[in-house]
């Protein structure tokens, strides 16, 4: 596994435009924009670089960017509105400049780059976690004359033996999540299985019928050759416009109609790395978790993704709300610890009895 520590980088640092004094640091994160991931390439108090396919549309304006820190078991978001613009070098590196640097986001943003420089973080792929260190070592106790053990000692090693208790139950946790829990490294999008209808051509609409019915003529465009293609309506479903009216203009690919029947789902799509789409037929169960704490039960359905480069669409098996469409998702990988899985959950109700009675 490899591993970026801060003095010793697997990458060179982004060179800072002219007039920034803030220092940029090699720290593990991700950058979600309109649905798409980038990785990052460098972060300071004022901006974020990051390298991916950049939309064309999104460079040179202001857009809201999801910065995650992937940590070991858990993820930090932090949403910030950012100037997207390239770099001029060629390098692929997009500088996303704060428009608010000051904002709500600051004091996580600064205790996770601070943590970061002092070494308390460490950088493993993808992934932040805590830098391991060793306690000092402190003179021998000078052994001390036996005496009738007082109620506060007593009341002491109590307390002593609760919390020795307590940092055993959490080690075990902590392992029993490692072995049959698999925190997938990307997240998952809420979208809708609905269709969108879209410009074929580059003009004008002529003509438009949120009413017609399957097979009938829905949109007319005229483009600037005089021609007029006609859209027909491919179903028999719930139509409606995405804010345009005759005499918009539209570009081609353009969404024109927003196409919904009963059989339209709310579901989970997710680019899933090649080496856990098996780990991910095997699962027990599918654990998706949302920005508000909110987890839902999931399965992936199946076909469509063995070659890895699909998204992988994950069904809830509860229903989902249609309002959740665009939000990032967390996905969880469960395998059933049987007996384990028994003996852990009935351990940890007895601990929590005791600890209540006590």
């Amino acid at each position: 596994m490899e591993t970026a520590l801060l003095l010793k980088t697997n990458q060179a640092p982004v060179t800072l435009p002219g007039g920034n004094d803030h220092p940029v640091v090699d720290l593990p994160f991700t950058a979600i924009i309109d649905g798409r991931q980038f990785r990052g390439r460098g972060l300071s108090l004022v901006a974020a670089y990051v390298s991916g396919l950049m939309d064309p549309q999104a460079v040179k304006s202001t857009r809201i960017v999801r910065l995650v820190f992937q940590f070991d078991g858990f993820s930090v978001t932090l949403v910030v509105d950012a100037d997207v613009r390239e770099n001029s070098d060629g390098s692929g590196v997009s500088e996303l400049s704060f428009i608010h640097p000051t904002g709500a986001h600051l004091p996580q943003l600064r205790h996770i780059l601070n943590a970061y420089i002092a070494g308390d973080l460490v950088g493993l792929g993808q992934t932040l976690g805590v830098a391991a260190t060793a306690a000092p070592k402190g003179p021998k106790a000078q052994a001390a004359p036996q005496r009738r053990m007082s109620t506060k000692r007593v009341m002491g090693g109590l307390g002593v033996g609760l919390m020795t208790v307590a940092l055993a139950g959490l080690a075990g946790t902590l392992a029993y999540n490692r072995v049959f829990q698999t925190l997938v490294p990307t997240l998952g999008t809420v979208v809708s299985t609905s269709e969108v209808m879209r410009a074929t051509a580059t003009g004008q609409i002529v003509f438009l019928d949120l009413a017609a019915a399957q097979g009938e003529v829905a949109v007319a465009i005229q483009t600037p050759s005089g021609d007029v293609q006609s859209l027909l309506m491919p179903c028999d479903c719930a139509a409606s416009a995405t804010g345009l009216r005759e005499g918009s203009t539209v570009l081609m690919g353009e969404p024109l109609v927003q196409l919904a029947a009963e059989t339209d789902q709310t579901v989970v799509s997710a680019m899933i790395p090649q080496d856990m789409l098996f780990d991910l037929m095997q699962a027990d169960r599918v654990e998706l978790t949302f920005p508000d704490g909110a987890t839902l039960a999931a399965q992936p359905v199946l076909g469509g993704f063995a070659n890895g480069t699909d998204p992988v669409t994950l069904q809830p098996l509860s229903d989902l709300d249609a309002s959740r469409i665009g939000q990032p998702v967390e996905i969880r990988i469960l395998h059933d610890a049987g007996i384990l899985g028994v003996l852990h959950g009935s351990v940890f109700d007895r601990l929590a009895t005791f600890v209540k009675g006590a």
